[in-house]
């Protein structure tokens, strides 16, 4: 499973449930809370996830996942694939 863009704020409960959790974060601020909440963000993903969550409006240019669940600022969730 890949978190993308949360700062770890998913990564916890994901892993839990039994997920192995990949985190990304690129803003250093964010990065940070994410190691706070326990996780060890990476720079950039490597290999096919099973599944990805992300921000509405990110980049999952490059991302090779075979769900994609895009949850917006009202907190609805959508799967792109």
């Amino acid at each position: 499973m890949l978190e993308l863009g949360f700062a770890g704020i998913h990564a916890r409960p994901l892993e839990l449930a039994g997920w192995e959790v990949v985190v990304v974060e690129a803003d250093p601020s964010h990065a940070e809370r994410a190691r706070q909440r326990g996780a060890e963000p990476v720079d950039r993903p490597e290999g096919r996830f099973d599944a990805v969550v992300a921000p509405a409006g990110a980049n999952l240019a490059g991302i090779d996942a075979a769900r994609v669940l895009v949850i917006g600022r009202d907190g609805s969730v959508r799967e792109l694939r």
